[in-house]
């Protein structure tokens, strides 16, 4: 009952946040992913894909010994049994984490437009994965083989996850906040199809049918998202990377990526409720003028990698809950005066009228990321002084 009770109390507290609400406290919800296994020194590998108990044991660990109020996910993304199947994979697992160890970047040519525009889900069904995926080059009774065998292990790993979040909640009364995840198109073409070459390229050389693709993609995607979260329930976010804003300048940006990004939030958030939570990579502050332009009524995060956050929080604060302010490599170098006079900062520049999450401006992945002792006095500084 008293895990019950503080599992409440922290979503209450980070929900309060999302919905725009002055909660008792500062929430504390460290961008940190596999850093919990590590810093338990359990086998990632055994936690991750063969023993929830290891896994369970590490969360509570890490809370027993660091203050959380939520995580964004148990860090289980990747079905690497199912994609053992396929011979390809862009992360690969070891004791230091989820790593990426490449991709066929490119499968996606310049040629393909007229046919890929015509209809976005039947090509990639038809012609992006067999490119991705070599092993589908076969028979259909092959690929029926192989598809059943990938349903059963992804049955598998959902069930896995299940297991292990229901687990976390129960037995260590920590929120995992991610139900769903959905990307801006234009990312889809960076990450997936085009590459970071081919996407320069083609905003010179193809804009028009870049954006028709990216059309395409953005009623896909979301259908995706429908069908794997398709009730939104306060408290647990859509999580979004941005990947490609910041390598754009601004005309580009305002051209390529923006109007995308905003379609997504009025038709995902706006209109169906969700809590769409952005990652917000590198230094946003040369696009501040252009985001002026997003809704007021939505529900936004942006978790913000660099930049000035008091500028972002005076500047968008009526646009999205701002989210981050501790930098890792404070965390890793610092003392830990350094540190809590830094989370002192946080709560005295970001956190006046709410609408703030303490975070970590970049993810916290293995142990060398960050020191024990900084980011412990840092979060238990948040948590005891970050009172409304």
């Amino acid at each position: 009952m008293e895990i019950e009770k503080m599992y409440s109390e922290k979503f209450n507290r980070v929900k309060s946040v999302m919905l725009k609400q002055q909660p008792d406290r500062v929430p504390v919800v460290p961008n940190m992913e596999t850093y919990v296994y590590r810093y338990a020194n359990v086998n990632l590998k055994e936690a991750l894909t063969n023993d929830v108990d290891l896994a369970v044991d590490a969360f509570k660990k890490t809370t027993k010994d660091i203050y959380l109020d939520a995580i964004l996910g148990n860090s289980n993304i990747i079905p690497f049994k199912v994609m053992d199947l396929f011979g390809e994979g862009i992360y690969t697992i070891t004791e230091k984490g989820l790593q990426i160890k490449g991709s066929h970047g490119m499968v996606l040519e310049p040629e393909d437009y007229p046919e890929f525009n015509k209809n976005v889900e039947d090509f990639l069904t038809n012609e992006i994965i067999r490119r991705k995926y070599p092993i589908l080059n076969q028979s259909f009774e092959e690929n029926k083989t192989l598809m059943i065998q990938a349903l059963d292990g992804m049955n598998a790993f959902g069930s896995y996850n299940a297991k292990m979040n229901q687990r976390i909640k129960e037995e260590v009364g920590l929120p995992l906040l991610t139900k769903g995840s959905c990307y801006v198109a234009s990312d889809i073409m960076l990450d997936y199809l085009r590459d970071f070459v081919g996407v320069s390229k083609d905003l010179r050389r193809h804009p028009n049918e870049f954006l028709e693709a990216c059309n395409g993609i953005h009623k896909y995607v979301q259908k995706l998202l429908y069908e794997s979260y398709p009730t939104p329930q306060d408290g647990f976010v859509v999580f979004s990377p941005l990947h490609l804003p910041t390598f754009l300048k601004p005309k580009d940006f305002e051209k390529f990526y923006f109007p995308f990004m905003k379609r997504y939030i009025e038709e995902v958030s706006v209109k169906r409720g969700y809590t769409i939570l952005f990652f917000m990579e590198n230094d946003w502050t040369p696009y501040l003028s252009i985001l002026q332009d997003l809704p007021s009524n939505a529900k936004v995060i942006g978790l913000f990698e660099h930049g000035d956050l008091k500028t972002y929080k005076k500047q968008l604060g009526s646009k999205m809950v701002i989210m981050g302010g501790m930098p890792l490599n404070l965390l890793k170098t610092g003392t830990k005066e350094q540190c809590v006079d830094k989370a002192k900062q946080c709560l005295e520049d970001y956190a006046p009228d709410g609408n703030y999450i303490f975070s970590v401006d970049m993810v916290l992945m293995d142990t060398e990321d960050a020191k024990s002792e900084n980011i412990i006095a840092a979060f238990d500084y948040i948590h005891e002084n970050g009172k409304y």
